[in-house]
């Protein structure tokens, strides 16, 4: 008779790699989350769309779409690390670090902090996100400022984290 894994609650800290303050956050998932899954999870914890490619890079090796792997294949005990990129032509790496492991919680996935907005997903990597908060903060042309406005909304505020629009994004998935 074959015994099952233990299935437990991973706590992780997903940050954007190369971000300035640092963009993150922390989400609870189950340890035998399908990769394709855990790409949903940590897409809509951090705020992207989740409709871009990604890779898992994980124990030396890249895993692509489609990979069947679980998470606890990558990550066995606190400070193991795997590297998710997302729409990897824009160049979005994220350092994903198990930072503690516990009894399943409910209800799971959830994100239980963060800091900073999500880029736009029409950026190019981290500094071509920096380029554009130099651009909105630039005043010597007010028509080029208003139009990056209109792209990225009115209301965008880079060090705003909404930790409820986080959960109310996780809670919609349909894992």
């Amino acid at each position: 008779m074959a015994v099952s894994p233990i299935v437990e609650t991973y706590h992780l800290r997903v940050e954007i790699s190369d971000s300035d303050p640092p963009i993150w956050r922390q989400v609870c998932v189950q340890s035998d989350l399908p990769l394709a899954k855990l790409h949903r999870v940590l897409a809509a914890a951090i705020g992207w769309s989740g409709a871009a490619d990604y890779l898992f890079k994980g124990q030396g090796q890249v895993l692509a779409d489609g990979e069947t792997r679980s998470l606890s294949t990558l990550l066995t005990q606190p400070n193991d690390t795997l590297i998710y990129t997302y729409a990897p032509a824009q160049g979005w790496l994220h350092k994903v670090t198990l930072e503690a492991l516990g009894p399943v919680e409910k209800p799971l996935p959830h994100c239980t902090a963060g800091e900073r907005q999500c880029p736009p997903e029409f950026c190019n990597g981290v500094w071509d996100y920096v380029d554009l908060l130099d651009r909105l903060g630039d005043s010597d042309d007010p028509d080029e400022v208003d139009a990056l406005w209109q792209q990225v909304g009115y209301d965008f505020d880079p060090e705003h984290f909404d930790l409820a629009a986080a959960n109310q994004r996780l809670q919609g998935l349909s894992l």
